[in-house]
């Protein structure tokens, strides 16, 4: 059942504002996971499924490129822990490139950027070159509806 968006969060929300689909695209050429969209518990096995995909590669640097992630919660932190020790018991590293900037803040209020490898600089990674298998779209993740604002309360007002 739908929730109604608290008067908060729709102050904070533009009304003609859609949300971006999800992707995942596992570049086994490169040994890289590029994800868009909201990295919630709902799409976070689609990650990791894309991160089990690099453990049949040869790679031994693995990147996860989440500059398009829009939305982190605590499963998408919880999932790039996950993925990092995935990478270790393969005898591999996780590379998180180029974080945005609401994964980065989430990973340094809980400490992960001390944790995890960060690389913030250097090129986006280019489109894989046949390597590249992208999961199909979760469709849309949260729904945006407006919601009628009240009437002014007119006691304020000076006589």
């Amino acid at each position: 059942m739908p929730v109604a968006p608290s008067a908060g969060a729709s102050a904070q929300r533009e009304p003609d504002l859609q949300p971006t689909p999800f992707h995942v695209s596992v570049d086994l050429r490169n040994g890289c996971v590029a994800v868009a969209g909201e990295l919630d518990r709902q799409n976070a096995p689609h990650v990791l499924d894309g991160l089990v995909a690099l453990t049949s590669t040869a790679h031994r640097r693995w990147s996860v490129d989440t500059s398009a992630v829009t939305f982190c919660d605590a499963a998408g932190l919880r999932l790039l822990v996950t993925g990092h020790n995935l990478a270790r018991r393969h005898g591999c590293e996780l590379v998180l490139d180029r974080p945005s900037p609401c994964v980065h803040r989430l990973m340094t209020l809980v400490g992960l950027d001390r944790v995890l490898s960060v690389r913030t600089d250097g090129p986006a990674p280019g489109p894989a070159a046949g390597g590249q298998r992208l999961f199909p779209s979760a469709g849309p993740l949260r729904t945006v509806r407006r919601v009628g604002s009240l009437p002014a309360n007119d006691d304020r007002r000076a006589d």
